[in-house]
């Protein structure tokens, strides 16, 4: 890129004329044209003596095209990993977004788009699998959520027996006493 920078300001910023830098739409034209007449026919060491047009022209069936049907806004989305909280959010640059409470204390990867407005849904992602999109929080309607909390008592995993019928406390006697 630098060699390209050092190119374009040697052999064309110097030729420009006051028509030229009127617009830039016609600074376009210009450039177009010198990049299209002289740049792509001129000879380059770096390419073995050969010009760009035809070092291009060598290596274009190994240039590969994206398939029509591949949404390039989702190919070029940011990524980043986030551990979700116990109420169930995450938060990316500053915001707070919900997400599903089975994902409580998980890794999870968050897909976005930096151009977009804040507050838009994000993508949430786990081992490579689409899960949901995540919501911009409502910190009022999640004051309201109610959440489990683990107890640290045992709970059985079947139901206590019914005790037996019949039986009444002024029946049962000390084995060491004697009845009255």
């Amino acid at each position: 890129m630098e060699r390209w920078f050092r190119t374009v300001r040697a052999q064309l910023l110097t030729r420009l004329t006051p028509e030229d830098t009127r617009s830039l739409e016609a600074l376009n034209r210009r450039l177009w044209a010198w990049v299209e007449g002289e740049y792509h026919h001129t000879p380059h060491r770096a390419l073995e003596g050969q010009t760009p047009l035809e070092h291009w022209a060598s290596r274009a069936d190994e240039v590969r095209f994206p398939d029509p049907t591949l949404d390039l806004e989702e190919v070029f989305l940011f990524e980043t990993q986030r551990t979700v909280q116990k109420d169930r959010t995450v938060s990316l640059h500053g915001l707070i977004y919900e997400v599903d409470a089975a994902l409580v204390g998980q890794k999870v990867t968050l897909r976005y788009d930096p151009a977009a407005p804040p507050g838009r849904p994000v993508q949430v992602w786990q081992e490579g699998q689409p899960i949901q999109l995540a919501k911009r929080l409502d910190a009022y309607a999640n004051c309201f959520v109610k959440r489990q909390r683990p107890s640290g008592m045992l709970s059985p995993d079947t139901a206590a027996p019914e005790p037996p019928s019949g039986l009444a406390l002024r029946n049962l006697t000390d084995p060491n006493t004697e009845p009255r």
